[in-house]
């Protein structure tokens, strides 16, 4: 994530996997679904129908579910959680929906309709590939450069072009099991959100699993869970983020210092420093900064309780700051008493109904209920950038038969602050990609 003598300016991309259609029978072997970029052609930006005003940005949605992990014996811990994989995964659960199971797993999204979902989808996966067109722009830039003797003496170029942004999805059917996806689904699914169908043996469909996620972060996440064999239908999403700060931190300017916890422990922490201009926003409750990564995507750290962080991005000034960051290497795991919890406390109880009430027939040709909702988060970031991910799978289950001056401010994170990492929607909202907290 070196710095070069050439960038652009972008803003977000989404991978696209392709493979074979999920079914049962005497078919040929499924090729393994794709989760990179590296295979495949130009990605294609996704339309976005209807009003987006207003879709997306610090909504309920990512208010409330970060409210209710916190409530939920996470106050006290460091932990990273990506209400956009989140969302992702449940689109693909709430499109396999029908009546009165889809419109409740609308209303807890935050979407009157599949439109506006679909909608919001699309301006997550048009970042996605702006990122990565940007990234590829500025490849051929410096291959233009390095190829003329003339250009090449006069630019220097440290570094090769780095980066990754990625959106992926794949959904998958135990053999084993009895219900399949339908071809309607399967459809569906490739088309709104290229997520490729496979079959695999019970025994089998963790290891295939988590050979996709390991794929789709590079490793960063290498598994989401060992044992998918009770496992009838699994909806998987993985969000990706590799990036270098537009404005690095001098290696040298590194050092350790004290750190105060949530409980008023003293620890030590590894910081990174420097003093440069940098966005800037203040009140009475607390102070936020924005560090701009490559191609778009920006990074906030947030010290203290500011009410409105919608408004204070927006209202963010650029000043000289002395900034003082700890370096992160953080990973979470979030289960269904999160996950699930939080549907159920946002009115969501038909998609966990069990009895045979759960309607996913547009997904399966028999009757499913999502039995078990996993997150896995890492980010790290040192003097360079950030690289970061999530995945999140949504576990299908067959229904049973029973129920002026220059100022210089400061940015000291040696206390509590909370992090996340956002890029902004054609529609000018801010959509939370990560979202995470030190305490301790």
């Amino acid at each position: 994530m070196k710095k070069r003598i050439i960038s652009l300016l972008l803003v977000g991309m989404m991978t696209v996997s392709l493979a074979t259609a999920c079914g049962k029978g005497n078919e040929p072997e499924p090729e393994k679904p794709n989760s990179s970029n590296e295979t495949l052609g130009k990605l294609e930006h996704k339309p976005v129908d209807g009003d987006v005003a207003g879709i997306a940005g610090m909504n309920d949605f990512n208010s409330q579910l970060i409210a209710y992990v916190g409530e939920n014996g996470y106050e006290k811990e460091n932990y990273m959680i990506s209400p956009t994989s989140y969302k992702a995964a449940l689109c693909l659960a709430a499109a396999g929906a029908n009546g009165q199971t889809q419109d409740e797993l609308l209303k807890a999204m935050g979407f009157q309709n599949v439109d506006e979902m679909n909608a919001w989808y699309s301006m997550v996966y048009n970042e996605t590939v702006d990122f990565n067109d940007s990234l590829e722009a500025e490849k051929e830039s410096i291959a233009e450069i390095q190829s003329d003797p003339d250009m090449a003496d006069y630019y220097t170029v440290d570094g090769e072009p780095d980066g990754a942004f990625r959106l992926v999805n794949s959904i998958w059917a135990n053999e084993d099991g009895n219900p399949e996806f339908t071809q309607e689904y399967i459809d569906l699914a490739k088309e709104l959100y290229s997520a490729p169908a496979t079959t695999v043996p019970g025994a089998d469909l963790a290891d295939a699993v988590n050979s996709w996620v390991s794929d789709a972060t590079d490793g960063l996440i290498n598994s989401i869970t060992n044992d998918m064999s009770s496992v009838d239908l699994a909806l998987v999403n993985a969000l990706y983020l590799r990036a270098g700060w537009v404005d690095s931190f001098p290696e040298g300017g590194t050092v350790v210092d004290d750190f105060t916890t949530i409980d008023s422990d003293t620890v030590t922490k590894s910081y990174m420093c420097k003093q440069d201009d940098t966005y800037y926003y203040e009140d009475e409750n607390g102070k936020l900064i924005i560090l701009p990564l490559d191609y778009g995507v920006k990074a906030a750290f947030v010290l203290g309780e500011i009410d409105d962080i919608d408004t204070a991005l927006k209202e963010a000034t650029e000043y000289e700051v002395d900034i003082k960051l700890p370096k992160l290497d953080m990973e979470s795991e979030f289960g269904s008493s999160v996950l699930i919890g939080y549907l159920k406390s946002q009115g969501v109880e038909l998609a966990f109904d069990m009895s045979g009430n759960a309607d996913f027939s547009t997904m399966s040709t028999v009757p499913v209920f999502i039995s078990d909702i996993i997150q896995k988060t890492r980010i790290k970031t040192d003097e360079e950038g950030l690289e970061a991910a999530a995945v999140t799978a949504i576990m299908m289950t067959e229904s049973a038969a029973m129920p002026e001056e220059k100022e210089v401010k400061t940015f000291y994170a040696t206390e509590p602050f909370k992090f996340f990492v956002y890029t902004e929607l054609e529609n000018e909202e801010n959509e939370i990609l990560f979202y995470g907290q030190m305490v301790k």
